[in-house]
């Protein structure tokens, strides 16, 4: 299980995307990385273990941009280190990607990129997808929304996707297939995230993205397609109690989920009997 989140808008992109990832820590805390779309090219930064590494990891002087994705990784394929930290990018660096989930087959798309000449720098399966996005925006010279759903038709296994690319970083393309992904709407900007808790400081309004959809976001647009068709899906308006995601005085999620059992037992009986009553 790992943390995605997104942010394309006008404000500096770097605020609401840390923020994210602490509200996420909970779904990963091996290694955390985001990729900001600056002018022309991409910064990148990630680091293993927790997001207090990567935030130490970060320049005084970072450069003010207003997308980028981010990720808090729970260890699947390769081991929790600084180049198996997403997000990962194609050979070129033109765009880069974070992944929820696990690519069933990409032992067999390795083998075919590698063939086409792409190196790999990680030993993720996530990366696969960079590669294979980029071999099909060359190949078949698309842009990356119908580059993503070429690709993503070619991947099996559960996938939560979120993409950067450099030459129009401000929209970012989005796939979900057996991981979550919300898309959270804000005023003059938009998000993306695997859980609607990352977002609770800065919306307070969600759309759930269904098995097989692909999105493209931009700071004041939205659109959604299935099955090569554009779909719409509902508005749900979801309100945070900041308690609720953060650690608060526990030293880590586990054992603020042991503390919270005795008032969750408790609510849940009480729901019950209030509805029995009923």
């Amino acid at each position: 299980m790992c943390g995605i989140v997104g942010y394309t808008g006008p404000q500096s992109a770097i605020t609401p995307l840390i923020e994210g990832l602490r509200r996420l820590e909970y779904r990963g805390y091996d290694s955390a990385g985001i990729a900001l779309g600056t002018n022309g090219a991409l910064f990148i930064e990630k680091r293993a273990g927790k997001l207090t590494n990567l935030e130490g990891s970060l320049p005084a002087n970072m450069p003010v941009v207003h997308s980028g994705i981010g990720h808090t990784r729970w260890a699947t394929h390769g081991g929790p280190t600084d180049r198996n930290a997403h997000p990962h990018t194609d050979n070129e660096g033109k765009l880069a990607v974070i992944h929820n989930g696990i690519i069933e087959n990409y032992p067999e798309l390795k083998g075919v990129l590698l063939r086409k000449g792409y190196a790999f720098e990680s030993d993720t399966d996530t990366e696969v997808i960079a590669h294979l996005i980029h071999a099909i925006t060359i190949e078949k010279n698309l842009r990356l929304l119908d580059a993503v759903k070429a690709a993503v038709a070619q991947l099996h296994g559960a996938y939560g996707i979120a993409v950067i690319d450099k030459s129009d970083p401000t929209c970012l393309v989005c796939a979900r297939s057996g991981s979550p992904l919300v898309i959270g709407v804000g005023i003059g900007e938009n998000f993306i995230a695997s859980d609607p808790a990352a977002l609770g400081q800065v919306t307070d309004r969600f759309m759930y993205l269904e098995e097989g959809d692909i999105a493209q976001i931009t700071l004041t647009s939205w659109r959604i397609w299935n099955n090569g068709k554009e779909v719409s899906r509902e508005m749900n308006q979801i309100r945070q109690d900041n308690d609720e995601v953060m650690k608060g005085k526990y030293r880590h999620y586990m054992q603020k989920e042991i503390h919270e059992q005795p008032a969750v037992l408790r609510n849940t009986l009480q729901s019950r009997i209030g509805k029995t009553r009923l």
